[in-house]
């Protein structure tokens, strides 16, 4: 019995070290609010990061990965913040169920559209959910963070697109099912830009990350970091 605690102890102690994040500083000007909203009949925790002027500046609601939470896309709200967007990270409630995930994305959006232009941004599994927020309202822009598709929904989705699109990549892994955003490149029928990040593993789109997630998906570099927000910035803006 002892032996077993000490296990669970050792154990609960390497989970709370390997899953800690560190969000980088707020840039000069940037505030940052903790919410809590009723959207789609779900309760969802939303942090909000806000220029330091907002004239009905752009809205960017910003979609974490599967099995993550809004923390973990922290450094993209600062930073797109800090670009002059006003920045929306919830935590989606909805494990697996991405038209779920869509519709409170969808909501969010209409939360805090006002006279805004709108751009959606997902990363590996937010990348599905956003594509099926498009279907509940409209947006000017969608970018692509190393995104998956499951069951060709998401390719669904993005064939319907008429916006500008972004999709930036990861070289091919089992953590973005083997690359296979390509087939969602291949029917995005407007503008798009995609890029392939050299060596870049699919943990690098995220900000921050931790070290359970490197373990199992490959280290980060901070290179092909900032490649990926080099990019991703560029087209936003």
């Amino acid at each position: 019995l002892i032996r077993g605690v000490v296990v669970l102890l050792v154990l609960s102690l390497f989970r709370y070290c390997a899953t800690r994040t560190e969000a980088p500083p707020l840039p000069p000007g940037v505030s940052r609010q903790h919410t809590e909203l009723d959207l789609a009949g779900r309760s969802v925790t939303v942090t909000l990061y806000k220029p330091a002027k907002d004239e009905n500046a752009p809205l960017v609601v910003v979609a974490h990965g599967f099995t993550r939470s809004k923390r973990y896309m922290a450094g993209w709200g600062g930073h797109l913040a800090g670009q002059g967007f006003l920045v929306a990270v919830p935590t989606q409630p909805g494990f697996a169920d991405h038209e779920l995930n869509g519709r409170v994305l969808a909501a969010l959006i209409e939360k805090y559209r006002e006279k805004r232009r709108v751009a959606l941004m997902g990363f590996s599994m937010g990348g599905l959910t956003t594509l099926h927020a498009t279907k509940h309202t409209p947006v000017d822009a969608w970018v692509g963070l190393d995104p998956v598709d499951m069951n060709g929904s998401g390719k669904k989705n993005a064939a319907a697109l008429k916006i500008s699109t972004a999709v930036l990549l990861a070289e091919p892994e089992a953590w973005n099912m083997q690359g296979n955003a390509t087939t969602l490149i291949d029917v995005l029928p407007g503008s798009k830009f995609t890029i392939q990040v050299r060596q870049g593993t699919h943990l690098d789109a995220e900000w921050p990350t931790d070290l359970l997630g490197q373990l199992a998906c490959g280290f980060v570099d901070p290179q092909r970091q900032a490649a990926f927000r080099r990019y991703a910035t560029a087209f936003l803006k």
